[in-house]
């Protein structure tokens, strides 16, 4: 019979799987008191600002019983890390709060753990705390990360302007395809395609060093990470903002594998490859004569960043158009409710 959390009790599952992810320090930030007491204690420099970001996973609706957990241990981290380059933020810290059915196996939870441990050395975070309680539904993972940004210096989604380009990095509906594929919604898919859109959905790349860059020299004026759609994030952009994004839809990059998956479909699939969301990538607003700064951190960092429009004074929020004709989109986003 395979060791279940329940036979090994909450203390030494944190003690075999969770403390050691808390010894490291994370970029040279010290914990100076980290798992084992009541709460955290961290040294945060004088001229930065913290910022925190939380994400809950539910199994069920954002990973099925399926899946692999060593994958559900990077996605957890992975969402959070996206949610700190959109603000040009660089994460340091994240706490753990893990809800688990008494039968979940030893197993599954050692390979979450090995999945939050090679994501968190890959982006040298330091869990400093958190907490494990049963349920009797099913896994519920929430991770909050802290990081840090010089004073002043976030870039919010409220700082567009009239006159803005708006630019968004990698490609757009890869998660989307990727989950129906998933779901047995799409036949006839190339395996080296269903890889790639599988991997783009439960691995996500938190585009760090994007919004970093974006920060360092002042070139975004707005930013958001795309986890509810292209559609409803840029829409989120242009509400904070005061002005309408206008996307042009020729123009929203795709990768290879979704071009090769929706030809000869496009007009019925390019929408729910706009709304589908958990992309991850960075959309932002910069002045037109960032242009050419913008594409030199492109070539740097080897990252597609495409130019797909402009926002304008009209009513804040999203309009969407293609061979220069509006278009109607009946599905706005990802919502929980």
């Amino acid at each position: 019979m395979d060791e279940t959390i329940a036979t090994v009790g909450e203390f030494e599952l944190i003690r075999r799987f969770f403390a050691p992810l808390g010894g490291a320090v994370a970029a040279g930030m010290p914990v100076l008191t980290g798992i084992g007491d009541d709460a955290a204690v961290l040294a945060v420099p004088r001229t930065q600002h913290l910022l925190t970001t939380v994400d809950t996973l539910v199994e069920g609706v954002h990973f099925a019983s399926t899946c692999d957990p060593f994958r559900v241990g990077c996605k957890a981290l992975r969402v959070n890390l996206s949610d700190l380059a959109a603000m040009g933020a660089t994460p340091h810290w994240y706490l753990l709060s893990l809800a688990l059915p008494s039968a979940t196996p030893v197993a599954w939870v050692e390979a979450f753990a090995r999945g939050l441990q090679t994501t968190a050395e890959a982006f040298a975070l330091t869990l400093i705390g958190g907490d494990t309680v049963g349920t009797p539904g099913g896994i519920v993972i929430t991770v909050t990360v802290l990081g840090l940004v010089g004073q002043g210096r976030a870039i919010l989604r409220s700082g567009a302007q009239v006159g803005d380009v708006l630019f968004v990095s990698g490609t757009v509906g890869d998660a989307a395809l990727g989950l129906a594929w998933s779901r047995g919604q799409l036949a006839g898919v190339a395996p080296e395609d269903a890889s790639f859109l599988r991997d783009r959905l439960d691995l996500p790349e938190p585009r760090l060093a994007l919004g970093k860059m974006l920060q360092d020299a002042a070139l975004a004026h707005a930013a958001i990470d795309l986890s509810d759609g292209l559609i409803a994030d840029l829409g989120h952009l242009g509400v904070a903002s005061g002005i309408e994004a206008r996307i042009d839809l020729e123009r929203v990059p795709l990768s290879d594998a979704a071009r090769r998956v929706i030809d000869g479909r496009e007009g019925e699939m390019l929408p729910g490859l706009l709304a589908g969301g958990e992309d991850y990538e960075l959309a932002f607003a910069a002045p037109a004569g960032a242009r050419p700064a913008i594409m030199e951190i492109a070539r740097r960092l080897a990252l597609p960043i495409t130019e797909i429009g402009t926002c304008a004074a009209s009513k804040p929020g999203v309009v969407v158009s293609r061979g220069g004709a509006p278009m109607v989109i009946d599905r706005g986003g990802w919502s929980h409710f």
